[in-house]
């Protein structure tokens, strides 16, 4: 028997390769540490099986480090040799043209050449998941929202990957904000794949959406559901601390950052940006976080030229507000809006709405908040396009607002907050206290009107 966990005939006859290889399928999908072991025992065993290759190169590309390109590129070339070495299929063919668009900078063309293997191999989670993530990194939810909505109904309760479809759809549905089917979804997928950190963590963005902070942290107080995974475990810890902050839980959120969510000063921008946006959220409620932003520092200083994402370097700008580097802020602002004249879709979004993001983030740090706010929103209205989820991006929104009251534009600010409690079901601390904060001030007659409106919608939880 040479086919996969996928349901997918694969050529080797190798059973402890075929072995490795179903363990690289599941672990990918669970966002397993185990995961680059697998793999290389499957390219050890068969050096000739393309797909592996393949992984191996998405999973370089997806580190969003231009020193890795060179790797990548070796791993794209070992892939095309296999593939001349081996009897084509429909899969190995899918998955190697797809990492040559994302390495060329075609991300969302690479993730639909993914997803097209589906219309062969129905039961593709491999493929699906691919594509999953190449969306997430470029804030495509309606691409994975659309994607869900062709492919779901190809995997039954009965195939042993869907728990791990249903945590792709659960995401997919609360970021285009359907939180109700996302929630439903997450809770079948953990249930059918109890391994599915990515469906536990669905779930987990619905409760901060929906202004549940308690229900999250009922949710994630089991850390051991997620104790296989790799890094990604100390985005679950993140969402933990998110709660926490939201249930003015301080101390719970410091000791969460010191033991777990920067327990391994790694330089993946995946845990800066963890790191940086949880630093900012406390520095915007007026916590001293200490020296804790010197290690983040010291590594955006190193990454101020990476020109790779622009959800990384929005985060390696904020690391350098932390520590006060205006330079290095206005290298990659800099950087950002000089890719004006790129030809690829991140160029585009990188000049578009990364820089003005970046110069704001320059103007607050040097406390010139009118400008700051001026600048956050041009970027405002396409940050959804740069990466990451709405949670993720949800700190620049709470700097904007921070700008707009610093500056005095307190009318702003206050349908801007009015609209977040709506959006949190009338429960967020970020927005409570801000506009308690404004009906103190000696306010003009209208603005001290719209506070006094949207007070009572800020009951404490």
């Amino acid at each position: 028997m040479t086919i996969d966990i996928a349901g997918i005939e694969t050529g080797l006859a190798d059973k402890a390769a075929l072995s490795a290889w179903n363990g690289v399928i599941e672990n990918v999908l669970a966002h397993a540490a185990t995961t680059a072991a697998n793999l290389g025992d499957v390219l050890r065993l068969a050096p000739t099986f393309a797909p592996a290759h393949a992984v191996k190169g998405f999973a370089l590309h997806m580190l969003g480090r231009p020193e890795m390109d060179g790797a990548a590129r070796d791993a794209l070339a070992q892939a095309r040799l296999a593939l001349r070495q081996s009897k084509p299929d429909v899969r190995s063919h899918g998955l190697v043209e797809a990492l040559e668009l994302a390495i060329a900078g075609r991300d969302g063309a690479a993730a639909q050449r993914l997803e097209a293997i589906l219309f062969t191999h129905p039961t593709d989670a491999l493929s699906l998941k691919l594509g999953h993530a190449l969306r997430f990194m470029v804030g495509d939810a309606a691409g994975m929202r659309a994607a869900s909505d062709q492919f779901f109904n190809g995997f039954d309760r009965t195939h042993p990957l869907a728990g791990y479809v249903f945590g792709m759809r659960a995401f997919a549905l609360e970021e285009i904000g359907d939180p109700v089917g996302a929630e439903g979804f997450g809770h079948a997928a953990v249930s059918l794949s109890p391994r599915d950190a990515w469906g536990r963590h669905a779930v987990a963005h619905v409760h901060e959406a929906t202004g549940r902070s308690g229900d999250a942290r009922a949710w994630l107080s089991d850390e051991s559901t997620w104790a296989h995974t790799n890094n990604f475990g100390f985005h679950m810890f993140w969402h933990r601390a998110l709660a926490a902050l939201d249930c003015g839980a301080v101390d719970e959120v410091l000791a969460l950052y010191d033991t777990r969510i920067r327990a391994e000063k790694t330089d993946d921008f995946r845990d800066v940006a963890n790191a940086a946006s949880l630093l900012t959220r406390l520095e915007l409620d007026g916590i001293d976080v200490g020296a804790r932003w010197d290690e983040l520092g010291t590594i955006a200083r190193r990454r101020v030229v990476d020109g790779r994402l622009v959800f990384a370097d929005l985060h390696h700008a904020l690391s350098l507000v932390g520590i006060g580097d205006a330079e290095g802020l206005e290298a990659i602002a800099m950087g950002m809006a000089s890719r004006s004249q790129g030809s690829t879709p991140s160029d585009k979004r990188a000049s578009a709405f990364g820089a003005p993001t970046a110069f704001g983030l320059l103007a607050f740090r040097e406390g010139d908040y009118a400008e700051a706010a001026r600048l956050l929103l041009i970027g405002a209205p396409g940050l959804s396009s740069v990466g990451g989820s709405n949670a993720q991006r949800d700190v620049f929104e709470q700097m904007l607002i921070e700008s707009l009251i610093r500056a005095g534009r307190l009318e702003g600010a206050t349908e801007r907050l009015e609209a977040r409690l709506s959006r949190h079901n009338g429960h967020n601390r970020f927005a409570e206290t801000r506009l308690q904060r404004m009906a103190g001030r000696d306010l003009p007659g209208r603005t001290a009107a719209l506070v006094a409106a949207t007070l009572p919608l800020a009951a404490h939880h």
